[in-house]
């Protein structure tokens, strides 16, 4: 068969595949759902490691100093399960002492809001004739057969639930697993997906994939350092305006914006929740000026700190971070705003690179008018 005769005969059986694709289409989205849940725990797990690698690689790094005044000198392979179980450990450490300071303070207000209630209980009287003439009304028998009578619909709905919740845990457990093999196992999953590149795929594209694929994890490594860095000023311009208007819980809040604005954008606003549910247990007024404080220091850091700050680490202007940010939201989420930073970073650079070279070509620079 020769060359034309083969692209015409690719040509027609992908118009006959995407007709049939179309024309089946709901059920062509429900077999990508079933084969996306199949494949969601490995996806989560491969991202999971991809987070790990990078602490993984700054302890590798400082170990590998400290190993040259060693005169014993432990193997790649120690090194690298041991800089792994250093990273595990920082990141337990870390959520247990966000748990450590969480739980006394919500305990305490909890307990506060309870002491405040009962003594109001205690010093009013309540005319509760009307609940007495209330429950004389209800007809006991009727409710207990009509509740016997849902029963049966609202049982599938509780099924449905708990096997919801159990699949969450199993996949979420399995997605864990996956994570470790993979961060333990890196250096040979790399060489072995490098050999199935170079094995099925002509030279120069191999050679394109393998770099652009080298380019995206240096720039995610810058991302997530800058991120990191990030996170923690603006823990740090939270703890300080809390102090300065008398909010309670800054030292807290400080700690538990650190941690979850490492989702960026997001992230931040999951401890404003709790930062204005902890204060309304103790005073609904200063919750309110909890939530203005609160927004005003995060519109601040989002608009002019954060992208200037992880736009320095990835190599972007801040206007181009603050876009990729915004449009990775807008097309996939919490998950758009982690790996569109990067990526984007990555095709500006791919892309400077080929201007670069069709105006070497050219012979004309970019100065010329």
């Amino acid at each position: 068969m020769d060359k034309k005769t083969k692209q015409y005969l690719t040509v027609a059986v992908t118009s006959v595949t995407l007709f049939a694709a179309l024309m089946n289409f709901s059920a062509v989205i429900g077999f990508a759902k079933r084969i996306l849940g199949l494949i969601l725990p490995i996806i989560a797990g491969g991202i999971l490691a991809l987070f790990f690698s990078v602490p993984m690689n700054g302890i590798k790094k400082i170990i590998n100093k400290i190993r040259v005044k060693i005169k014993k000198k432990p193997s790649e392979k120690s090194i690298h399960i041991l800089s792994f179980v250093l990273t595990l450990t920082g990141a337990a450490i870390v959520l247990v002492l966000v748990i450590t300071m969480l739980y006394p303070e919500i305990a305490r207000s909890s307990k506060r809001l309870y002491a405040q209630i009962e003594s109001n209980l205690s010093v009013r009287t309540f005319d509760i004739s009307w609940l007495k003439e209330l429950l004389s009304e209800i007809n006991l028998e009727r409710t207990i057969q009509h509740i016997s009578d849902n029963f049966e619909a609202f049982l599938p709905n509780v099924t449905d639930a708990l096997s919801s919740t159990v699949g969450i845990v199993v996949n979420a457990a399995f997605s864990f697993i996956i994570s470790v093999y993979v961060s333990v196992g890196s250096a040979g999953i790399c060489d072995q997906t490098r050999k199935l590149v170079c094995a099925y795929m002509k030279p120069k594209h191999a050679d394109s994939i393998i770099r652009f694929c080298r380019m995206f994890y240096r720039s995610f490594s810058q991302f997530l350092s800058g991120q990191c860095l990030e996170a923690v000023i603006l823990g740090i311009l939270m703890f300080a305006a809390f102090t300065v208007f008398g909010l309670p819980y800054g030292s807290l809040v400080g700690i538990l914006t650190a941690v979850c604005a490492i989702i960026p954008y997001v992230g931040a606003f999951i401890s404003c929740g709790v930062s204005i549910f902890l204060t309304l247990l103790i005073n609904p007024i200063l919750a309110i000026r909890c939530a203005v404080v609160y927004l005003a220091v995060q519109f601040i850091e989002n608009q002019f700190i954060y992208p200037r700050v992880v736009g320095e680490s990835v190599g972007m202007p801040p206007l181009y971070t603050l876009i990729a940010a915004m449009l990775g939201a807008k097309l996939f989420g919490i998950m758009g705003i982690l790996f569109f930073i990067p990526l984007v970073a990555v095709v500006i650079e791919l892309v400077k690179e080929d201007a670069n070279n069709r105006l070497s070509k050219t012979q004309i620079t970019a100065d010329d008018e």
